[in-house]
């Protein structure tokens, strides 16, 4: 019997409408018989446990759902339940990480990845897996980000990046979004973006006409150091299908971000691209201090 190859583990103390509306938007964006939770893919009086793990070996990703009660919940002992073994949502992301599943873990009402210390050691890991927030006031937006993600951990089972035609620019994001205004900008560049800048320059391939990008300079004690940040944040770069043009010189990494497909225009996918790269250099060690802008 074919099972679906994606796989939702939610914990139902913390935000089940709002797993189920996942579920509901994945059924219908990929295919219902695509996406596996356990209120509607269960069929009555079946071994639900079993059903359970039957599902999770036939998964290629968990979309691990993660709100803000997710770490805090509590028996009728005041006990957390992460922390007990026989907790079916610590069971379900052991197993994934046994397996070498792929876990996507999505953040819901402001929800924060937690630390990996106030984790079991049994599932730690999960705090190094790029996470995707969906906001209640983006969710057409941010929900196109998880589509795909689930989208490409589905088509790789088919498919190989040899496959794929080189190109200078990468395979264009599904969804097409709209040039950011100089207002909107200007205001992002004011406040949470306050290190970056918008520059103009020629295409390289072109000379005719200009790209307009973010600009910003991040500073790094060494060179591997430089180095090693790049390779922590290309992940989250590939989930979300955007990706910088950047250049390392040394202890210096020099980041542009652009969205070529409409222009080489600046979109909102440029401004969260940034914010998830100032998080990234605010958490790493190997920071200098707040990068200036020349």
């Amino acid at each position: 019997m074919f099972k679906p190859p994606i796989f939702i583990s939610y914990r139902r103390s913390d935000i089940t409408s709002e797993a189920g509306r996942l579920y509901s938007t994945i059924s219908k964006e990929i295919g219902k018989d695509m996406v596996f939770i356990d209120t509607s893919s269960i069929e009555p009086g079946t071994d639900w446990p079993q059903e359970l793990v039957d599902a999770l070996e036939a998964s290629l990703i968990a979309v691990l759902v993660i709100g803000p009660d997710w770490i805090k919940s509590s028996d009728e002992y005041g006990l957390r339940r992460i922390d007990q073994e026989d907790d079916w949502v610590r069971k379900e992301i052991e197993y994934c990480l046994a397996k070498g599943k792929k876990i996507l873990p999505v953040l819901f009402n402001g929800a924060k990845m937690p630390p990996s210390n106030k984790l079991p050691s049994s599932i730690a890991p999960i705090t190094s897996k790029q996470a995707v927030e969906i906001r209640n006031t983006y969710w057409d937006h941010d929900i196109k980000l998880v589509l795909t993600q689930l989208r490409a951990s589905i088509d790789n089972i088919h498919h190989t990046s040899s496959e794929v035609p080189w190109s200078d620019y990468p395979i264009p994001h599904p969804e097409k979004p709209e040039e950011i205004s100089d207002e909107k900008l200007s205001i992002a560049l004011a406040n949470h973006l306050s290190q970056w800048e918008k520059v103009i320059s020629p295409l390289p391939e072109n000379q005719s006409n200009v790209r307009i990008e973010l600009f910003r300079k991040y500073k790094f004690k060494t060179f591997l150091d430089a180095v090693e940040f790049m390779n922590k944040v290309a992940p989250g770069c590939e989930i979300v299908l955007h990706h910088p043009r950047w250049e390392n010189i040394w202890k210096t990494l020099r980041v542009y971000l652009t969205t070529w497909d409409i222009g080489h225009r600046i979109s909102d996918r440029d401004i969260q691209l940034a914010k998830y790269f100032d998080k990234a250099y605010a958490e790493f060690p190997g920071a200098v201090g707040d990068s200036s802008k020349d």
